[in-house]
C-alpha cells in the first residue's frame, strides 16, 4: 500500500478549520470524501498541521495510504516526463498526474492538491516535518480593500513598523512560548525555536509578518501578530513581550489576532525525503501548465 504526500493550498474563509468535524465542512473532511469517491473505499488523511476556522494554507502537506491496484500504472513522475511518456502512459508506478487531476475535480474551488510524491512508510506528514512557516497578513490604511478583506487583517490606525521589526527580531531563538498560546491548549511543552521572525513592509499599506519554527503552540503566530500590533500602534512596549516570555503569563501578551490574515505557508521535511523534488509530480514544474 503505497504511501502518498500531497501539497495542499486552500482559501480557508469557508472551512471550519482543517481537522475533521462532524456536521461542518473542513478540509480533512473535503479530502477524505473525495478520496472516498475515488477509492470506493474510506481512507484517512493525515495533516501536516492545524489550521482553525478562517485560517489559509499555501503550502500545506498530508499524506494518505493509497491501496493496491486501484488506479492504474501511469507516467506522471519526474522520470516519465523527462523521458517524453504523456500523462496515463505506463510507467510501473501509481498515475499521480491522474490522481491529482481527479482529486481536483472532485473538490471545491476554494481548495486544490498542487503537488504529489510517493514516499516511504516512514514518512509522516506531522511528526517528520522539522520545519513549519506562516506568514501573517495586515493592511494598515484607512481604506478597505474588497479584494484583500479576507485575507488580511485591517489596521486603520498607522502602524509603527519600526518597532514592530525590533519586536519581531526579539522573538529569534528558543524561548518558552507559554504567553502566546490559548488558554485552552494541550501542549505539554511550550519550548519552541523561532527561526525566522521578520516583517515585511510593501506598498499599499500591506504588512507580512513572517514567523518560522521548528514547533508551534496552539494560536502562537496569531498571539505574536497581535502582540506586535500592539506595539506598532503605541499600546504595548517592547519591554512588554521581553516580559511576557519571561513569565510565561498570558494575560502579559497581546490579542489573539483575527483567523483571516493567517496562511500556513509551507513546510519542511529532512532531506532524505527529497519532498516534492524526486519521483513527485507537479503540473507547473513538469511543463503541463504554461
Amino acid at each position: 500500500m503505497p504511501r502518498i504526500a500531497f501539497s495542499l493550498e486552500y482559501h480557508g474563509k469557508r472551512f471550519h478549520g482543517s481537522q475533521l468535524q462532524l456536521g461542518v465542512r473542513t478540509v480533512q473532511g473535503e479530502l477524505e470524501s473525495a478520496f472516498e469517491v475515488l477509492a470506493k473505499q474510506p481512507l484517512r488523511v493525515t495533516l501536516s498541521g492545524r489550521t482553525d476556522a478562517g485560517v489559509h494554507a499555501a503550502g500545506q502537506c498530508f499524506h494518505v495510504d493509497w491501496p493496491e491496484g486501484v488506479i492504474p500504472a501511469g507516467a506522471a513522475t519526474a522520470a516519465a516526463i523527462a523521458s517524453g511518456l504523456e500523462p496515463g502512459e505506463a510507467a510501473g508506478d501509481l498515475d499521480l498526474w491522474r490522481l491529482m487531476r481527479s482529486l481536483n475535480g472532485i473538490m471545491k474551488s476554494d481548495i486544490a492538491v498542487s503537488a504529489a510524491q510517493i514516499v516511504p512508510e516512514s514518512f509522516h506528514a506531522r511528526f517528520s516535518a522539522n520545519r513549519r512557516e506562516y506568514v501573517y497578513r495586515i493592511l494598515n490604511r484607512q481604506q478597505r480593500s474588497a479584494l484583500l478583506k479576507d485575507t488580511h487583517y485591517q489596521v486603520t490606525y498607522a502602524l509603527d513598523v519600526k518597532a514592530m521589526q525590533d519586536g519581531a527580531s526579539r522573538l529569534l531563538g528558543q524561548h518558552d512560548f507559554a504567553a502566546f498560546r490559548s488558554t485552552n491548549a494541550e501542549q505539554v511543552s511550550t519550548i519552541c525555536t523561532i527561526s525566522r521572525s521578520e516583517i515585511l513592509q510593501l506598498d499599499d499599506g500591506r504588512l507580512e509578518i513572517w514567523i518560522a519554527a521548528d514547533r508551534f503552540v496552539y494560536n502562537m503566530v496569531r498571539i505574536i501578530a497581535g502582540t506586535l500590533t500592539e506595539i506598532g500602534l503605541g499600546k504595548r512596549t517592547l519591554e512588554s513581550l521581553e516580559t511576557a516570555l519571561e513569565k510565561g503569563d498570558r494575560d502579559l501578551s497581546g490579542p489573539t489576532a483575527p483567523p483571516w490574515g493567517l496562511t500556513f505557508q509551507s513546510v519542511r521535511y529532512p532531506k532524505e525525503y527529497n519532498l516534492f523534488e524526486l519521483n513527485s509530480f507537479d503540473e507547473k514544474a513538469q511543463g503541463v501548465l504554461p
